[in-house]
């Protein structure tokens, strides 16, 4: 998964149209930006460590997590967080 901040799909905008032009499919440019039609474990952890990750640069002291507990959030994986 990419490394890069939470934005707006607008602020994508170019550089999608750039990678459109220049052969790639969907599916190739939405594996590039970390996005899935499914909500996997792995999709849910790999989201809240990048979140963790760009929160502790900031200094913030906690992160704010809303879910609605499917099963990404009962799962051993989440816990273990």
């Amino acid at each position: 998964m990419p490394k890069r901040k939470y934005t707006h799909i607008k602020v994508l905008e170019e550089e999608i149209l750039v990678m459109r032009e220049s052969g790639k499919t969907r599916q190739e440019i939405a594996d590039h930006f970390g996005l899935s039609k499914e909500q996997t474990v792995n999709l849910v952890l790999d989201t809240i460590r990048m979140a963790w990750k760009q929160e502790k640069k900031r200094g913030a002291a906690e992160l704010q997590l809303h879910s609605d507990q499917g099963f990404q959030y009962t799962s051993q994986g989440y816990f273990n967080l």
